[in-house]
């Protein structure tokens, strides 16, 4: 029987993992050992594949090595938005430094060579663009916007002070407190005013309604989930705890009038307000002999001039308390006299004496220097009081109003369309089929727009949106009420519509151009639509500008037309020619630039005309031409130089030998159990041998190589062209290379720049240099377009990410992954078998051993 005695315990995570194993406790063999031995073969498979997929991986990584610089090579001599594009002719020809000559020579400018002699005898006009500027001053009076001729202007309508003017008698804040934790803030303005006690309660509930505290859950609730307040016959206004949770409700804040009225002391904390009575009746909550000027009087307004911004007190209006009831026209005016002086007082203190407030008849009036900005914002009630627009008020169009703003706006109804300025609205519906349902409950179509469930289109409100049609010139654009203006000049600016639209607000001006120039880019607003469905509606775009060139000269109602002098046509260029000693005579052209036999010539300003006629004794102007030999020579010997490092790694890539042990077998990947005996560095020196010649008889990078000494040693004339200019091939190492003569390339240059320029783009024959090198770097190398160049669809590309994730090496890299988990699957199941068999065998000698024992025991030992 086999005896426990001497074994020891091992816990080995080779092959167990997290299994903990007893080895021969009872039997005394070595089972890990065993087992271990009985699965060897799938570990050797293991490894074998790890092997396989390590080889494979630098492969891949050295492929990229390769491919890398040959993209950067691409992107830098051969891509159109390369400045060293030595692909294309245009780079030779920029690099021809052409200079005008004679008295007016700086009217003329040109570029590019030609053989021909060209010389400019005049110039009569320019050609310009068409432009069209409109004041919003004008366009938009009704808002207030009365800035013209660059001086900041802002004026509001009738100011009057003395109106009667209901104000609350409980305005300002009032603070709650729930159990003592929570704090609950309403705020109450001078003209939310109350007829009665109960709708004063009312409010404070509806307050309470539409503010959000956090409960206990930490959830955001409506602060009346927690508090409520009701009215008592007395006056009292008591505030319970509306979830019957037994927390208190305490006053524990007051300011402004509501403080003062209702007497509230927030230092009693008490949980009631009490309105006061007066012969037995609750006191009126409304001021009835309040003004405009009270209200105003001590509000205060923000108030930016060019960027600077104050905060400016109103004055106080009525400071004697005159009974304005009884009080005649003259004293009402001086008191509204008193108020603008003590306004201008303030704006003076702020801004200095530049920056003016009067009365401009009944209306107020604030009036920059020239050049200047100002902009007003206060609160939506202060402003309108003021008799300006509202909250925000500026001397300048606000561009990002919406039309809907702008323009008088009528809401459809169950029979009749929304109007935006009298325009009848166009329903604007979406494909049904591509409606989408969000998460929250609301639609949108393909382009996110909002919609109902049918498609059609909502607004910012969620009403049903409605579609204006804009054109000019023809060509047209569909805005909406919910469109700024801001978003109307970013369409207009679109490259479709052949315009730029822009906006000052130094000069509250719009103003509308051509892209191009010429007579025929003409600027047309009609005041209706010309063509298509809206035909015959008012155009969105006269709206907004005025009606320029309008076809038929009638203007519809509601449309201003543009002054006159506010459009100037565009102009074809005019001047006078002699080409090769042949007066071309009077020539016009649309643009400033044009093309003349291989050079490109820009006019720049008028000379030598006298009327319509040149004036014979005007100096014509010529042209010189010579090359910028420095700026090619630095390109191309530089391109030689990157080339031949692309053509090196490819033939040492190829064409190096893999390295052999001493017993010629390969230097292969190593195993994990192979590094654990071995320093970091050793590893280093081994992982390197085993690289050399990772790529050796690649069939590719021979390919490859044998194309590109095809590109750069042309046969024939392209051959002999290169030579001639110092660019030939030279073989050393084992490798063919480029070698530039750069005295040779100058000579070239200054002798024959076509001739060079022919030598590198070419496409006729057997190519330019460039043409053919470009062409194998494309098929090896291209991270563009459906099919990517070969070396990257075999092992991926940093530049074409997409690449890296699938390409013909990964393939079989993942391939090697899944077969690798699947061997250790096989592994597991057998470990965890033999496991099973030896733990079942330790049970049963154990059980002998125990048995042997109490017979030994019971014979007396």
């Amino acid at each position: 029987m086999a005896s426990v005695s001497g074994v020891t315990s091992s816990n080995s995570s080779s092959i167990y993992g997290n299994r903990n194993v007893l080895s021969g406790l009872a039997t005394g063999m070595d089972t890990e050992s065993m087992i271990e031995n009985a699965v060897s073969g799938y570990n050797l498979k293991i490894s074998s594949f790890q092997q396989k997929q390590t080889k494979l991986t630098w492969q891949q990584e050295a492929i990229r090595e390769i491919s890398s610089p040959m993209i950067k090579f691409a992107q830098k001599y051969t891509s159109y938005n390369s400045s060293t594009n030595l692909l294309s002719p245009s780079y030779f020809n920029k690099s021809v430094i052409t200079s005008a000559n004679g008295a007016n020579a700086s009217k003329v400018s040109a570029s590019g060579k030609t053989s021909s002699d060209v010389q400019i005898l005049g110039v009569k006009q320019l050609a310009t663009k068409s432009t069209y500027s409109a004041s919003a001053a004008d366009l938009f009076s009704n808002l207030g916007i009365t800035g013209k001729d660059g001086i900041a202007t802002i004026i509001g309508s009738d100011l009057d002070l003395s109106q009667q003017m209901d104000l609350s008698k409980v305005s300002g804040t009032l603070t709650l407190s729930y159990g003592g934790t929570r704090s609950i803030d309403l705020s109450f303005n001078d003209l939310e005013t109350y007829s009665s006690a109960d709708a004063f309660v009312n409010a404070i509930n509806t307050k309470l309604a539409t503010t959000t505290v956090t409960d206990s859950k930490g959830e955001s609730v409506s602060a009346l989930t927690m508090v409520m307040a009701s009215l008592g016959d007395d006056g009292k206004v008591s505030f319970v705890d509306n979830q019957s949770a037994g927390n208190t409700v305490t006053v524990t804040g007051a300011t402004g009038k509501l403080k003062e009225t209702l007497n509230i002391d927030p230092s009693k904390k008490e949980s009631f307000l009490t309105i006061p009575s007066e012969d037995g009746n609750l006191i009126d909550l409304v001021d009835k002999s309040g003004s405009k000027g009270k209200y105003l009087s001590g509000k205060t307004i923000s108030m930016s001039v060019d960027g600077k911004t104050k905060t400016i007190t109103l004055p106080t209006y009525n400071p004697s308390d005159l009974d304005l009831t009884t009080a005649t026209t003259e004293e009402k005016e001086q008191l509204t006299d008193a108020f603008v002086t003590g306004l201008q007082s303030a704006v003076k203190d702020a801004f200095g004496a530049n920056m003016k407030v009067e009365l401009n008849g009944d209306a107020l009036q604030f009036t920059g220097q020239k050049g200047s900005t100002i902009t007003i914002s206060a609160t939506s009630d202060v402003g309108k009081s003021l008799g300006l627009s509202g909250s925000f008020t500026s001397s300048y169009l606000d561009t990002g109003k919406t039309l809907g703003s702008l323009l008088e706006l009528n809401s459809a109804t169950d029979t009749d369309p929304e109007t935006l300025g009298g325009i009848e609205g166009t329903v604007l519906r979406s494909d049904p089929s591509k409606i989408t349902k969000k998460s929250n409950g609301t639609y949108v179509d393909a382009d996110g727009n909002k919609t109902d469930e049918n498609g059609y289109r909502l607004g910012s409100d969620g009403e049903q949106l409605y579609g204006y049609e804009l054109e000019i010139s023809g060509k047209k654009l569909t805005f909406t009420r919910d469109s700024s203006l801001d978003a109307v000049f970013s369409a207009i600016n679109s490259e479709s519509m052949g315009l730029s639209a822009s906006f000052s607000k130094t000069t509250n001006q719009f103003q509308l151009s051509s892209r191009e120039t010429g007579a025929a880019s003409q600027i047309v607003i009609n005041d209706t639509i010309s063509e298509g469905e809206n035909k015959g509606k008012l155009n969105l775009a006269a709206l907004l500008f005025g009606a320029v060139n309008d076809s038929d000269g009638e203007i519809a109602a509601g449309i201003q037309k543009a002054p006159e002098d506010a459009y100037k046509e565009g102009k074809d260029a005019v001047f006078s020619m002699e080409v090769n000693g042949v007066d071309m005579g009077t020539i016009t052209r649309s643009d400033n630039t044009f093309s003349v036999d291989g050079l490109s010539v820009t006019l720049k300003g008028t000379f030598g005309y006298s009327g319509d006629t040149v004036d014979s004794t005007t100096e014509a102007v010529t042209f010189t031409s010579v090359s910028d030999a420095d700026t090619l020579v630095d390109t191309i010997t530089g391109m030689v130089d990157e080339l031949n490092e692309i053509l090196k790694s490819v033939r040492d890539a190829h064409a190096t030998l893999p390295n052999y042990k001493s017993d010629k077998s390969r230097y292969e990947p190593l195993t994990d159990d192979d590094k654990s005996g071995m320093t970091d560095s050793a590893i280093e020196k081994y992982e390197e041998k085993a690289k050399q010649g990772i790529l050796f008889g690649d069939s590719d990078l021979t390919s490859l190589y044998s194309k590109l000494l095809s590109a750069i040693s042309p046969s024939g004339a392209a051959g002999s062209a290169l030579s001639a200019m110092g660019i030939s091939t030279t073989y050393s190492d084992g490798v063919t290379t480029l070698q530039v003569d750069e005295d040779a390339l100058r000579d070239a240059l200054a002798s024959n720049p076509d001739g060079v320029r022919d030598a590198f783009t070419s496409t006729t024959g057997n190519g330019g240099l460039m043409v053919n090198v470009s062409k194998v770097l494309s098929d090896y190398a291209s991270t563009t377009g459906a099919t990517k160049g070969i070396l990257v669809q075999k092992a991926g590309s940093a530049y074409s990410p997409l690449s890296l994730l699938s390409n013909n090496i990964q393939d079989q890299i993942d391939e090697y992954d899944e077969q690798i988990t699947k061997w250790q699957d096989k592994l597991s199941d057998q470990v965890d078998y033999y496991t099973r068999m030896f733990t079942r065998l330790e049970q049963l000698t154990s059980s002998m051993n125990s048995q042997s024992s109490m017979i030994t025991s019971m014979l007396g030992g």
